[in-house]
């Protein structure tokens, strides 16, 4: 339909034109089905605890377990840190850990 400018197409039943459908009806159609089933998302408590085992094992930061909180798949990091480089390891960590789909910074470089 692209391709050749078409932006509409009569839907025929029996030789009568029974409906159209148009290009926007044939992309919100794509864009609200579900062409494959949705992953299991990995629970909050699931992610907070992954990201604090990874926390715990990182030498070069001591950002502890009261300023992790998770809700909904987005981490939200908070507090003091050392650096803005420190920070944006800490962000890059959550990033890292599997079913997080966002990072709230909420940290403050030390100055």
């Amino acid at each position: 339909m692209e391709r050749h400018r078409i932006k509409r197409v009569p839907i025929v039943a029996d030789g009568q034109v029974v409906g159209i459908v148009s290009r926007s009806n044939l992309i919100q159609a794509l864009a609200s089905s579900k062409l494959a089933p949705e992953p299991k998302r990995e629970s909050d408590r699931t992610i907070r605890i992954e990201l604090l085992d990874r926390l715990g094992q990182q030498r070069w930061t001591d950002f502890g377990s009261r300023n992790v909180i998770v809700e909904d798949g987005v981490v939200y990091l908070w507090g003091l840190v050392g650096s803005d480089a420190e920070r944006k390891a800490l962000i890059a960590l959550a990033e890292d850990v599997r079913g997080v789909s966002g990072v709230a910074d909420e940290m403050i470089a030390a100055y």
